[in-house]
């Protein structure tokens, strides 16, 4: 995802549910955040994050901040209690207009667009304090990298960088007990073989567009279904496709297939991308199921596949798709390439706090730095 998509997907989200974009709420259903609680979250987030600095020997001056990806000022406002002026940065205008709306620490806070892989708009070592969370985690590292060397050379000497990314995919624990196959990857049976799946129910694009679709699956059945199944992938379970046309007949059978990263449990469920190749013309169906490959499709027994409308219009430049919702994709850096690029921006690293900022699946940190003087 450049940062064009980038941009272009934080403006969706902050026009659809800026909160909830910015923070997932206490409770899926319900899909709505209280104003005056989740600001209550920047300022519970911003004291715990400024007295661990300071428990490491990190005091900055109370002069400037800068909070980088600032949305809609969840955490400005909160270090304006802590700092005489802080500058948010975001890269989404739909974010900051609200920003400006629901500031309440007035001239103490300022807010910029920024849409450019810098922060050219502020000169060398003009802030005391630089926090950035749940930001870098959403940018492609060619651009996460740059933007770590920037907020190091707008620090002054002294001051401190704190940052939140992600390193690497890991594992997801399973609870103790719980029915396994993936280690003998049998055959599951028909009582396993049952998926909830969910996608957008249509969508348009161009001829022979790249598409990623989100799909979320859940699984409905009796037993775990195994990620990884023998050495060749034989009996792993997996998403796939097939392409019927309008009318029903078989196009395609049998197109790509998007593999868990770690076994599902029964009642689980996870978000998989479906990547593939539209068709360069007509209208079209795409059936989603499961497989354990080499096995079976589960719809064979009665599991439910889920039908999505695929219009391919001429008339649309090249790769567009419309009506599949935006959604962030995570990225990460490596704790190992993290710290050497601290120290090559003379900076000393105080602290690698692990954190669970992007949810399962991934190792995360907090990086505590200070500008070397």
């Amino acid at each position: 995802m450049n940062l064009h998509e980038l941009r272009d997907t934080w403006n969706e989200l902050g026009r659809r549910d800026a909160m909830w974009a910015v923070l997932t709420g206490p409770r899926e259903a319900e899909r709505q955040w209280d104003r005056d609680a989740f600001f209550r979250t920047g300022v519970e987030e911003s004291a715990t994050v400024l007295a661990r600095a300071e428990s490491l020997g990190a005091s900055p001056r109370r002069e400037r901040a800068l909070d980088f990806g600032c949305g809609i000022g969840r955490l400005s406002q909160a270090l304006a209690g802590h700092f005489q002026e802080v500058h948010g940065v975001d890269i989404a205008s739909a974010m900051l207009e609200q920003a400006r709306q629901l500031n309440t620490a007035g001239a103490r806070c300022q807010f910029h667009l920024n849409e450019s892989d810098s922060l050219a708009l502020f000169e060398d070592a003009t802030f005391d304090f630089v926090y950035s969370c749940i930001t870098l985690q959403h940018m492609e590292p060619q651009y996460s990298r740059r933007f770590l060397r920037e907020f190091f050379r707008v620090t002054r000497p002294g001051g401190v960088v704190v940052f939140q990314i992600p390193g690497e995919l890991t594992p997801v624990a399973h609870p103790p007990g719980a029915e396994r196959t993936a280690s003998r990857a049998e055959p599951l049976g028909p009582d396993a073989c049952r998926a909830e799946i969910t996608a957008p129910a249509e969508f348009t694009c161009a001829p022979g567009a790249r598409v990623r679709l989100p799909v979320r699956v859940r699984n409905a059945g009796t037993a775990s279904w195994p990620a990884h199944g023998d050495a060749d992938g034989g009996r792993s379970v997996r998403l796939g496709n097939h392409w019927r046309h309008r009318f029903g007949w078989m196009v395609r059978a049998d197109d790509v297939r998007a593999a868990l990263h770690d076994d599902l449990d029964p009642g689980d469920e996870v978000v998989l991308d479906l990547v593939f190749d539209a068709p360069d013309h007509g209208v079209h169906t795409m059936e989603l199921d499961m497989v354990q490959e080499h096995v079976t499709w589960f719809g064979a027994h009665g599991s439910p596949v889920a039908r999505i409308r695929v219009t391919v219009d001429r008339a649309l430049p090249p790769n567009t798709v419309t009506g599949i919702p935006r959604r962030m994709e995570m990225y990460g850096i490596t704790k190992d390439e993290v710290e050497p690029l601290i120290a090559s921006s003379g900076a000393v690293l105080l602290a690698a706090d692990p954190d669970d900022a992007p949810g399962p699946g991934w190792t995360s940190y907090r990086y505590y730095s200070r500008r070397s003087v």
